[in-house]
């Protein structure tokens, strides 16, 4: 009989997800407050807010009046509660939507089939709005095998509007209607039901007002003359590829990775995209599976048989007893190539990118504000190094989304290659 994974035992990832489960408790705690009364806070009078009570959907009949509802009302309110750290895909456990009739809470724990529901995010001729809506939208082309459409995400749209990018939801609904969020039950235990009072006012509360944070935003823009802008970045908010996991991409948390050799680096790379694969058959997280430090050890030692696994640091015994000769046969594979292409040492100093980089920031900030957009919705510092860094050395430059499509667009000559270095 096979032994339950366990997480690594990293300090680092022991930290981490002692702290998540903590503060996930401590949340949920507050929630439930030991069954005292709870009053919330009166809603605002406003037009294009539902003062109601949340409809609670549990069963699937409910489920077709709300569609139908959401159909035909055409622009709703969109979001999910959801629990990500112990499982690959996270567990969404309650979906919310709203007009300015009704504020729906539909309980995805005991109906079994949502495909009504996703089919309906993917409909072009329906506006969902959304704040910082990834997680949200992930579920949809992978369920479906389309992607979703008609996107509004009032995040991405505040930054072109004269607001702060990226801002919190509370916080765009405080700077726009005057209304304090409460976030007291955001982390809470969304699994566990009944949900309390102080949840569904929550959850409500994330989906309450988008209809009237949307049409003030679309006035905005319209006045602004930025309404091409945002319909474009909430275009691109539809392309299945941008919810794909990249395991190259996770940020790293094991020091020493970038002291490896190439071959030793081919070996921690083919691990990573071996560790994302397997962590998806098991539906755990990759780090649950395997901490960085141990991807990093294997590499490293570049075992050659299922025991050494077993004396690897960091290596769950369950996990080397199960699927160690499947890791060796990772590394065998990354060890025969190809291996990465160590980089070209770039001819510039540091000063000098860091001086061309804050210049052309610069350019870009006066662009932008004349315009009431924040520079931070349209790109960052970090992006410009490698664009600078190839005009330095006179390398035609690489396609990042500064240098195409609307931002390009928006950007006129700033960016353009004659103009990068113009002081």
């Amino acid at each position: 009989m096979n032994k339950p994974i366990k997480p690594a035992q990293s300090t680092a990832k022991r930290t981490a997800k002692s702290y998540r489960g903590r503060h996930r408790s401590m949340s949920d705690e507050a929630a439930h407050d030991n069954g005292k009364p709870f009053t919330p806070p009166p809603i605002i009078e406003h037009p294009l807010i539902c003062a109601d009570e949340p409809v609670l959907v549990d069963t699937p009949s409910k489920l077709d009046d709300a569609i139908e509802h959401l159909r035909a009302t055409g622009t709703f309110g969109y979001d999910t509660e959801f629990i990500g750290e112990d499982s690959y895909y996270p567990h969404l456990c309650v979906i919310q939507a709203a007009t300015t009739e009704r504020v729906i809470l539909i309980d995805p724990l005991t109906i079994e089939d949502l495909s009504p529901w996703w089919a309906m995010l993917t409909d072009a001729s329906l506006c969902k709005i959304l704040h910082a809506g990834a997680q949200d939208i992930e579920p949809v082309s992978r369920l479906t095998g389309k992607p979703a459409a008609k996107l509004f995400d009032t995040q991405v749209v505040a930054g072109l509007v004269g607001l702060d990018y990226p801002l919190s939801l509370g916080n765009t609904i405080q700077a726009i209607l005057g209304v304090e969020h409460d976030a007291g039950a955001k982390f809470s235990k969304w699994d566990r039901r009944p949900l309390t009072p102080q949840q569904i006012h929550y959850a409500a509360g994330d989906v309450r007002y988008l209809c009237a944070v949307h049409a003030w935003m679309q006035e905005k823009l319209d006045a602004l003359g930025n309404a091409e802008f945002a319909e474009q970045a909430c275009i691109e908010l539809c392309d299945p590829e941008r919810y794909a996991f990249d395991p190259l991409a996770r940020k790293v948390k094991a020091k020493g990775v970038h002291k490896l050799s190439r071959k030793k680096r081919a070996v921690f790379n083919g691990l990573l995209i071996f560790r994302e694969e397997l962590a998806c058959r098991l539906n755990i997280t990759p780090r649950g599976l395997l901490a960085d430090e141990a991807v990093y050890e294997i590499a490293d030692a570049l075992p050659k048989d299922q025991a050494q696994i077993g004396s690897i640091k960091f290596v769950p015994r369950p996990v080397a007893e199960q699927h160690g000769q499947a890791i060796v046969q990772a590394v065998e594979i990354a060890i025969a190539g190809p291996h990465p292409v160590k980089p070209t040492p770039p001819r510039h100093s540091r000063d000098a990118l860091r001086d061309a980089v804050n210049k052309l920031w610069d350019r870009i900030a006066a662009h932008c504000e004349a315009r009431s957009i924040t520079p931070s919705a349209i790109t960052s510092k970090r992006e410009l190094g490698p664009l600078l860094s190839a005009a330095l050395d006179g390398k035609p430059p690489p396609q990042l989304a500064v240098n195409t499509g609307w931002r390009k667009q928006l950007l006129g000559g700033i960016i353009s290659d004659s103009q990068l270095l113009s002081s």
